[in-house]
């Protein structure tokens, strides 16, 4: 009896062995597989991403070149415009003075239009919600009132966050951010406005939105600036417009 039940120990153990190698066979297998399918997975990527910067290499290659050609295009027409104004200013100075008003008169709708990037001297307004307990937001009227004091004060260029503010800029609500010209903002927000600077500076600090932001806690600082740049509006004029009807 002892002989049979360490004969059937040993043959439990030869199993349980087999099984435990099998086991373990089957893992590395497993293992070994994942690893060459990721291997492989790792390889295609590296080759799809290779593939796809050598085509954007390209591209950018020759966007460049046909960036190239068309600045020299616009070199050469600006050159031909410039004899054949020379040219006319000789020839026929009543047209060219007629032209030269003309001229100025659509260089001033495009300025008041913001289609031109405007650099002077001007003032910095940013303004935050407040971070106390009793927290006071920045409301759309509070932006509007304060475009208005700049406007009257002279300013010649305005932008919010960017935006360029144009005769059709809309300034609303729009749940936790303010929109302007269809894009949605959110504080802090950066007021810059090009004009006299003391002028923008006394007319703000005097004005009723000023003590309205002092008394409401609100997150605020003013700042003169003799280097301010105000980029052209790139939006579409005609969607403001029909969204004021």
């Amino acid at each position: 009896m002892a002989a049979e039940r360490a004969q059937r120990g040993g043959t439990q153990k030869r199993i349980y062995y087999a099984v435990m190698l099998a086991i373990f066979v089957a893992i590395g297998a497993i293992v070994t597989g994942k690893i060459v399918t990721g291997r492989r997975e790792a390889n295609a990527k590296r080759a799809e991403n290779k593939a796809l910067i050598e085509q954007y290499t390209k591209e950018a290659e020759e966007l460049s070149a046909e960036a190239e050609t068309l600045r020299s295009d616009i070199a050469a027409i600006e050159s031909r415009y410039r004899i054949v104004l020379a040219d006319l200013k000789e020839t026929d100075r009543d047209f060219y003075n007629l032209l030269s008003m003309y001229s100025k008169d659509l260089e001033s709708m495009r300025l008041c239009a913001g289609l031109t990037t405007v650099a002077g001297s001007g003032i910095i307004i940013k303004l935050d919600d407040s971070g106390l307990v009793q927290r006071s937001l920045v409301h759309d009227t509070y932006l509007t009132e304060i475009l208005n004091v700049l406007k009257e004060a002279g300013a010649q260029a305005i932008s919010i966050n960017g935006e360029r503010i144009v005769a059709t800029s809309e300034v609303l609500c729009l749940g936790p951010s303010i929109r302007v010209n269809g894009v949605r903002l959110f504080a802090p927000y950066r007021i810059s406005a090009v004009g006299d600077p003391d002028v923008l500076l006394k007319s703000y600090q005097e004005s009723r939105i000023y003590a309205t932001i002092v008394s409401q806690n609100l997150l605020y600082d003013v700042q003169k600036s003799d280097k301010i740049v105000i980029g052209s509006f790139t939006g579409d004029h005609q969607k403001l417009i029909n969204k004021l009807y």
